[in-house]
């Protein structure tokens, strides 16, 4: 039952070190997911330069992104639903098992030179799937570790450590693969989960799972999960916001390349600075939304972001020249932090404990589902109204949807006033002022 949470007023803290870092769980698992991250983006960056080198086809790299990525969409719902019924800790022991062991199964593979196309494509496969179940739980974890009104500031600790991570992660990768092999890649990646998992034996809480109803199924407990995501406003106006963004927004990246070479007319060194300063805004971003502490509102981060990364994005589809065109790609993704730090943390404080996992796991299957179809949904339209145009019309449609969400009446109530179930303390109620 929905019921007003009384606001207590808040002691006056120190906006530095972050408040969510005092938290000594938390602390702990923040601090083990940095080797995991930045050997993800190893990985990402040698499994590319894997397939190419083995197969010499564009094709069979995009296979194996597809074999990740398609296995994700279809899984991610199912794993927000066993986010729900089992404690999330031994979840994640298992998920984090397993991708360590298909990483260090990869390594091995490399190493001896028995790294098939066919290999590597189930390798991918099973770190695909494993990680639909790993990414809703490892969200919905956060919520158990620290109070309701820090939950902000600890996803966007998050988004810095993806954000930094993705700045040193593929440098890295470059010069290990051109003094060892991409084989060191895959071994950093394996060695790198030990880190997670020892916390997770060690200083996580083992919280139990909600009680569910008697007779319960799967089935339907994601169908209740998706009734929700229609009927609540809290929950339908982030999955608006997050659909238009994932299939406007964010399907612009692979274009990079075009747009160095056919407006900027630039070579691969200027792109590669246009690919690496994305994670300095993110960063950045992070980093300040963090040490706002309580003070950081999510309708304000919502809105705020909504409108500067439809501005950026704009700016980077029209630019003709670097030095306007850096600062925009800065933009988006300090934007991109701000809008997903707010919609991820309002799935996590504002709506039933109980269904947590499940509606992470829609937010999470939007961007892995809509993304890719609004990357070809721009290259089929580049041929009639022009790639870059149709990307600045996908740029100002991200920034009315998210304006027109954020001050929807129903929308604005459940953020300012409602809570649900089991939470800490209720932060103040947001403001558009």
């Amino acid at each position: 039952m929905v019921t007003p949470t009384p606001e207590p007023v808040p002691a006056a803290e120190r906006p530095w070190p972050p408040p969510a870092l005092r938290v000594r769980p938390f602390r702990w698992y923040w601090a083990a997911q940095w080797p995991t991250l930045l050997g993800t983006w190893m990985q990402v960056v040698a499994l590319g330069y894997l397939v190419y080198q083995r197969t010499g086809s564009t094709t069979a790299v995009a296979a194996v992104a597809a074999a990740d990525g398609i296995r994700s969409v279809i899984r991610s719902l199912a794993g927000g639903v066993l986010a729900d019924r089992l404690p999330r800790r031994r979840i994640l022991l298992v998920t984090q098992s397993l991708l360590g062991l298909s990483a260090g199964s990869l390594a091995i593979l490399v190493a001896t030179n028995h790294a098939s196309f066919v290999a590597i494509l189930v390798v991918a496969i099973v770190f695909g799937a494993t990680d639909a179940a790993d990414l809703p739980t490892r969200q919905a974890l956060v919520a158990d570790l620290v109070e309701r009104h820090l939950v902000v500031n600890a996803v966007a600790l998050g988004a810095a450590a993806m954000s930094a991570t993705r700045i040193v992660g593929p440098s890295v990768a470059g010069l290990l693969i051109g003094l060892a092999g991409p084989a060191v890649c895959f071994g950093f990646l394996a060695v790198a989960y030990l880190a997670p998992i020892v916390v997770l034996l060690t200083v996580i809480p083992d919280v139990a799972p909600l009680p569910r109803q008697a007779g319960a199924t799967a089935w339907g407990e994601l169908t209740t999960g998706l009734r929700v995501a229609a009927a609540d406003p809290l929950v339908r106006g982030v999955v608006i916001v997050a659909s238009v963004l994932a299939f406007c927004g964010v399907s612009y990246m692979p274009f990079l390349p075009v747009l160095a070479k056919t407006q900027l007319h630039v070579g691969p060194a200027a792109l590669g600075v246009m690919y690496s300063v994305g994670g300095i805004g993110g960063l950045v971003g992070g980093l300040a939304i963090a040490s706002l502490g309580r003070g950081a509102g999510r309708l304000q981060l919502m809105l705020v972001g909504g409108v500067v990364y439809a501005a950026s994005l704009f700016t980077v589809a029209h630019g003709a020249v670097l030095w306007v065109t850096l600062p925009a790609l800065v933009g988006i993704s300090f934007a991109f932090v701000a809008v997903s730090t707010s919609m991820t943390t309002l799935l996590q404080t504002d709506t039933d404990p109980a269904l947590r996992g499940r509606l992470l796991g829609i937010y999470a299957t939007i961007f892995a589902g809509l993304q890719p179809l609004g990357t070809v949904a721009y290259g089929v339209m580049a041929h009639s109204v022009g790639l870059f145009n149709a990307i600045g019309v996908g740029a100002l449609l991200v920034g009315a949807t998210t304006v027109i969400v954020v001050v929807t009446p129903s929308f604005r109530a459940r953020v300012s006033g409602l809570s649900l179930g089991r939470a800490g303390p209720a932060p103040a109620p947001d403001t558009l002022a």
